[in-house]
């Protein structure tokens, strides 16, 4: 008589626990074997295909993978896991539940360290808890390296080299060996916990720690350029300044002026989130943005002398000062193309009146009281609505505004260069 068995495959992983309930093994997947380790194609594509409790767990506790999600996280692949990058990229475990027990026979003399003989027959249910995105991810990237219809050989070929040049990270949950099968409840549980009682990162901590991000890697520099530190220097992880810091700007505000510098106005009505498709700041032009953003920096600074430059009570310190002020730049070289960038920056330094009290700020400053019934003179509206205003005010000082907001900026030059002699 024929034996049968069930389809298995050999893993090496290194055994854990959470109690006498769940066994953990932790291994390393490579993207090709992503499908067949879980028996099905968990990307949001393809739920309705699925049998009916699998379908049921994702469709009602997964979130979809939105395109937008997907492209990011592809981009990030084939960005941060080459070899020339601006610093090295990983991800995080992916976390799969594993309805049945499986055996795990232990290395000789190693506790802990063995063989996984995994059951990949479809009785044994297998779902992603944590990581959907980047198992989608890295699926829809093998996918396209084996899609002649989409890529040239080449570029297919550098795409396989590239998924076989790293694995994902990944913990499996299952029963202990002896145990019985996870329900399905117990698995959507699993989900809830991973997805739903996290923390989330403040904009400002998330900020400082990011050091892959072009926009964030050119406003560090700034943040060290001799116009910023001889001023009180630049401070992280801090949403404003407070009564006692000595800084002149803080990191979230400075990246507002890069990128509203290097992108224009339309990616701080964006809220900051995404850079554009096509962005004007890569990492083979940031020595350059650097140079020119420090020139025009310098040319204000100086046309406004230290002393109403370090003004707190000046609104080019506000966030939305910092804000205007980028996009101010980007309308001089980008819009207006003005041949003298830096000569531009000390003319509106030197025409606008930045103190909250002068007469061009009455629409956005009103008088409001602290906590003791002390006066200031504080911003009226939203950071959005402010920072327009001092766009319009800025514009109009240096006679750019109506060639500019009509996308007209072959004569605007000329428009700015009679309002500068």
């Amino acid at each position: 008589m024929i034996r049968t068995t069930n389809p298995s495959a050999q893993i090496p992983a290194v055994q854990g626990q959470f109690g006498n309930r769940l066994a953990t093994y932790t291994t390393q997947i490579a993207p090709a074997a992503l499908e067949t380790v879980l028996g099905h194609d968990p990307r949001s594509m393809h739920w309705k295909q699925l049998p009916g409790d699998l379908e049921h767990l994702y469709s009602h506790l997964q979130r979809t993978t939105t395109p937008k999600r997907l492209e990011s996280l592809m981009k990030y692949i084939r960005e941060r896991f080459i070899d020339r990058h601006i610093i090295a990229g990983a991800f995080p475990a992916v976390s799969i539940a594993v309805q049945n027990p499986t055996q795990f026979k232990e290395i000789e003399e190693e506790q802990g360290i063995g063989v996984l003989h995994f059951d990949l027959s479809r009785r044994n249910r297998r779902v992603v808890v944590d990581g959907l995105a980047r198992v989608s991810a890295a699926m829809q990237l093998v996918e396209d390296s084996e899609n002649a219809g989409l890529f040239r050989q080449e570029q297919r070929e550098h795409l396989q080299a590239l998924l076989n040049s790293f694995t994902l990270p990944c913990v499996l949950y299952m029963p202990h060996p002896n145990g019985n099968p996870l329900t399905l409840e117990e698995m959507q549980q699993l989900f809830h916990d991973f997805n739903y009682r996290t923390q989330p990162v403040p904009p400002r901590i998330a900020i400082a720690l990011d050091h892959s991000d072009p926009y964030i890697s050119l406003t560090n520099r700034l943040g060290e350029a001799n116009v910023i530190e001889r001023h009180g220097g630049m401070e992280k992880k801090r949403a404003s300044l407070g009564s006692k810091s000595t800084a002149i700007v803080v990191q979230q505000n400075l990246l507002r002026f890069v990128r509203a510098a290097t992108e224009g106005e339309t990616l701080l009505e964006n809220k900051n989130a995404n850079a554009p498709d096509n962005p004007s700041l890569t990492v083979d032009n940031i020595d350059g943005y650097e140079e020119a953003l420090r020139h025009f920096l310098d040319a204000f600074a100086e046309g406004m002398g230290p002393e109403k430059f370090e003004d707190r009570e000046s609104l080019h310190l506000t966030a939305p000062g910092w804000g205007a002020l980028g996009v101010l730049y980007h309308d001089l070289a980008v819009k207006a193309e003005v041949a003298d960038v830096p000569r531009a920056a000390r003319a509106a330094a030197q025409k606008v009146n930045w103190h909250r009290s002068a007469p061009e700020w009455q629409d956005i400053v009103r008088e409001k009281k602290d906590s003791k019934g002390n006066t200031y003179l504080g911003l009226a509206g939203g950071g959005a609505q402010t920072r327009r205003h001092i766009t319009r005010t800025l514009r109009d000082k240096l006679g750019i505004r109506e060639k500019i907001e009509q996308r007209r900026p072959e004569s605007s030059g000329d428009a700015l260069e009679e309002v500068l002699c």
